[in-house]
């Protein structure tokens, strides 16, 4: 598996969305839906540096459940009689009391042949040191159904060649950080791909439209008789005060972000500090969340959100 993996024809239509497994460096894989090899990239980097990843498009089959882990039962149930709203009884919830409901959802394989058919395809082709011990140990059985016992000495031995990408991930990065150029210092301190790293660096060189503004204007005409940009807070008492930005202040770089709800976020970088900061509405704009290497500390985001965070870091990227 590969990242240069043959796409069929069919698949090159302009707009046509792939779907990707990834192999990650630990002994774990992922299902990942993007136009390209280069928006996959970014997608990844949302995650973790995919520089120690393989992929490839994955044409098999796909039948995954989503679970909410909640306990439920039908009181006084019997066999050939409706059930009545009333009978139904919601019982544990503690998993998702908290709010934390997408990330207490549980996935698994979908009962029958095409879940079962799903996970013999991911397990060949993103664990195939692991599915060759299997085939092994059945003695070039065509259409092995891996229930039988695998040896514990095989399986170790398997599951150690699989994780050959983490060590030599390891590695990788320690000759990196040796290297001096302005592309591995960046991919070191960001840990990032070579490539995206390149592709970051290039951003940061070109001329900001700031830039040519001051090289234009004379430093009397620089001053603005109003605001360029003003935007009230949109969230509820609840969330607490919003932050007060001015961003002519100096030492100091802003980033302001709405998603999709209206939500709102604020991106605060001081360059004395290097020090990088969200807040965010449906967070309480108290709380000030720290951005490392271009990633938000502790809180999950969607795309959009993410998206915008690392254009702020990389807006910051000459001077830090």
């Amino acid at each position: 598996m590969t990242s240069g993996a043959h796409v069929p024809n069919i698949l090159r239509e302009e707009n046509a969305m792939l779907i990707y497994l990834v192999r990650w460096p630990d002994l774990s894989a992922s299902l990942v839906r993007a136009e390209n090899e280069e928006r996959l990239l970014d997608i990844l980097d949302q995650v973790g540096n995919p520089d120690d990843c393989e992929w490839s498009v994955y044409e098999g089959p796909l039948f995954i459940d989503f679970r909410l882990p909640v306990e439920w039962s039908v009181k006084d149930g019997r066999r050939g009689t409706p059930v009545t709203p009333q009978q139904v009884v919601i019982e544990n919830v503690a998993r998702i009391a908290d709010g934390s409901i997408v990330e207490a959802m549980q996935l698994c394989l979908a009962e029958g042949h095409d879940g079962y058919e799903t996970g013999a395809e991911v397990l060949r082709l993103a664990f195939p040191r692991l599915h060759a011990a299997i085939e092994a140990s059945y003695g070039g059985v065509e259409s092995p159904d891996f229930e039988e016992a695998l040896p514990e000495g095989e399986l170790r031995k398997a599951l150690h060649a699989e994780l050959e990408r983490f060590f030599t991930g390891y590695w990788r990065r320690a000759q990196l950080g040796k290297k001096t150029d302005a592309i591995s210092r960046l991919a070191h301190d960001m840990d990032l791909p070579v490539k995206l790293a390149r592709k970051y660096e290039e951003i940061a060189r070109e001329p900001q439209g700031n830039e040519h503004a001051a090289q234009k204007q004379p430093k009397e005409k620089q001053a603005v008789e109003s605001p360029l940009f003003r935007v009230s807070n949109h969230h509820t008492v609840n969330c607490g005060p919003a932050p007060s930005v001015d961003g002519d202040e100096a030492g100091k770089y802003y980033g302001y972000f709405a998603n999709q709800f209206g939500e709102q976020a604020v991106f605060a970088y001081d360059y004395q500090t290097n020090e990088a900061s969200v807040r965010m509405g449906d967070t309480d704009w108290h709380s000030a969340h720290r951005v490392v290497d271009g990633r938000l500390d502790g809180v999950i985001l969607n795309e959009s959100e993410a998206t915008w965070i690392r254009a702020c870091w990389l807006a910051t990227a000459k001077r830090h």
